[in-house]
């Protein structure tokens, strides 16, 4: 039997199916008595605590991941907010409500706040009120949630499930785990992002996967097809293995690679930089071989909090990586809020579409106190090694005069001030909408370096929401539209004589890999253990081939036609 669903994870998958099954709470809507409020109260207040004390118990299985740890205190923040515990408490007193029917009531409100967004990542935090209210009820109801941290599993194994928490995948024995497979999700879910980071093979969206998969049926998950197959015949197993062990010899060979240059044959040069969201990724950094950071995303500072980080809080954070990078690049972006990053403490407005709404520099326009706070650090961090400074989300030439401004005002605040920062900082725009391609060649008059951000400028031109699985299909930044788009942007960077390099998620794919050198960009950034891969395609290659092969892409007038000819021209 074949399935097929949303890889999250590249690579293969090999174990015995393991089905997780919970069963579906019934709220009850019988009202309790007057005189039975108080025993209600106590009721709630013990499931409230036996709730606390699991997810602290699950946190400190997170204690070696400081993601995993903030997505568990956020957790923990929820339950601990008064109003929240309030709101309960008032449903039992004056509406006479049982604890799980005022549990209920009052997390469906919350999901209703934010449930007509279109925002998918917004709808993955009804997941985890969720996740919460499922503990509240069990616990109320004396239902003993499964222990997953106890079982015990002989072989290697794959979860197949309706759907899996955070709180569930963090509990399982992660070496006994080769997998998972889910039939909801999405890929910007806590679940998935945890499972990634985890590097275990895994896949959304599989439709009946609990129907047509049973117990111990054995699995192979193809996370480079996006295939599963369930009991397949030896052949198949055996042709899956072979290129396991393929991928796994070719991982460990190329991380001799990592002191040499990402250099081609005939002598054109990039360089491999790295993604980071937080400081916890730096080891990697080096044990890859990247050349620096490419892109530190600084919303880790901010999310999972009660307040802003003061400025003293973020220069620490900044100097700590910066001095760690022992003077290789490291391109802080600003923090870039709204669309899909939202902050408990600070309002914003009930949008429609919030990737096209208030968010990255037009907060900063209103309120210039987070750019200002932000760019101090940055300053006062940027003498301890060699930084750049990213702007998100640029649609126009005011925006980059804002910029300009708001950067000269600090400066001037430094020198009067004679504090120390590196005068000859550097400041890049992000390529991520059609129109900052469109004006390139005018911001490259005032901005230092780009870089392309290719998830969300493929969405914006191809009017695909990338996280909709329903749609999901037909984002793809190998459309001729985009290809062209960054082509254009790239030849207008580079007549101004500024460097550009990419971001996005295109800039892993090893297929693409001669492409985006034949294009000609300057710097790929992209998450560190995909750097050998690259840098090895990079040494394989001549840079007049790649001109060639981007003549003919270019040519090409379906997605279709362009994996084709990437396909047929893939050496690996």
């Amino acid at each position: 039997m074949l399935l097929n669903g949303v890889t999250i994870y590249n690579g293969y998958s090999f174990g015995k199916a393991f089905l997780l099954k919970e069963k579906k709470i019934k709220i009850s809507k019988k009202l309790i008595k007057s005189d039975d409020i108080d025993k209600e109260i106590d009721c709630f207040n013990d499931s409230y605590k036996k709730t606390l004390n699991q997810l602290n118990k699950i946190k400190k299985l997170s204690s070696n991941n400081k993601d995993r740890k903030l997505l568990f205190e956020g957790y923990i923040l929820i339950l601990k907010d008064d109003i929240f515990k309030k709101n309960i408490i008032n449903l039992i007193k004056n509406n006479l409500f049982k604890s799980e029917l005022a549990i209920h009531k009052v997390i469906k409100k919350q999901i209703n706040d934010i449930n007509n967004s279109n925002n998918s990542y917004i709808k993955e935090r009804i997941n985890d009120l969720l996740d919460i209210s499922k503990r509240l009820i069990y616990n109320v109801k004396n239902i003993e949630l499964v222990d997953l941290n106890s079982f015990i599993f002989k072989d290697k194994t794959i979860i197949v499930s309706n759907d899996l928490s955070p709180s569930q995948i963090i509990q399982f024995d992660l070496n006994k785990i080769s997998g998972f497979i889910i039939e909801k999700g999405s890929i910007t879910s806590h679940s998935s992002i945890i499972s990634k980071s985890m590097e275990l093979v895994s896949v959304l969206g599989v439709k009946k996967a609990t129907k047509y998969i049973k117990n111990n049926d054995y699995i192979i998950i193809d996370g480079v097809k996006n295939l599963i197959y369930v009991n397949p015949k030896e052949n198949i197993l055996y042709k899956l293995k072979k290129k396991y062990n393929i991928l796994k010899k070719n991982k460990k060979n190329l991380l001799k690679l990592k002191n040499l240059s990402a250099i081609t044959y005939d002598g054109y040069k990039i360089k491999l930089l790295s993604n980071i969201s937080n400081n916890n990724d730096i080891s990697n950094i080096f044990k890859y071989g990247s050349e620096g950071i490419g892109l530190y995303r600084t919303e880790f500072l901010f999310m999972d909090r009660n307040n802003f980080p003061n400025e003293n809080e973020q220069f620490l954070s900044y100097k700590k990586i910066i001095k760690s990078m022992n003077n290789k690049v490291v391109t802080i972006r600003t923090v870039d809020l709204g669309g899909d990053k939202f902050l408990s403490y600070m309002d914003f407005p009930k949008e429609n579409v919030p990737f096209l709404g208030w968010r990255s520099i037009r907060i900063y326009k209103d309120r210039k106190d987070i750019l200002e706070t932000q760019l101090k650090a940055i300053f006062r961090a940027s003498i301890y090694g060699k930084v750049r400074i990213l702007f998100p989300m640029i649609i126009s030439m005011e925006e980059v005069y804002f910029i300009k401004d708001q950067i000269n005002k600090i400066k001037f605040y430094f020198n009067k001030n004679n504090i120390n920062y590196d005068n000859k900082i550097k400041i890049g725009a992000m390529i991520e909408t059609p129109s900052s391609c469109v004006i390139s060649s005018h911001i490259a008059d005032e901005m230092d370096f780009f870089s392309i951000g290719t998830n969300d400028l493929t969405q914006f031109i191809l009017a695909v929401d990338r996280n909709n699985l329903k749609v999901s299909n037909l984002y793809n930044p190998l459309s001729p539209s985009v290809l062209n788009l960054i082509k254009y942007t790239i030849n207008s960077v580079h007549e101004k004589n500024k460097k550009i390099g990419m971001c996005g998620e295109l800039a892993s794919d090893l297929k693409s890999t001669r492409l985006l050198l034949g294009l000609g960009l300057d710097e790929l950034s992209m998450n560190v253990s995909y750097i050998p891969s690259v840098k090895n395609i990079i040494r394989s290659s001549y840079m007049s081939s790649c001109k060639k092969l981007v003549d003919k892409v270019l040519n090409k007038k379906t997605i279709n036609e362009i994996k084709y000819i990437l396909n047929k021209n893939f050496k690996y």
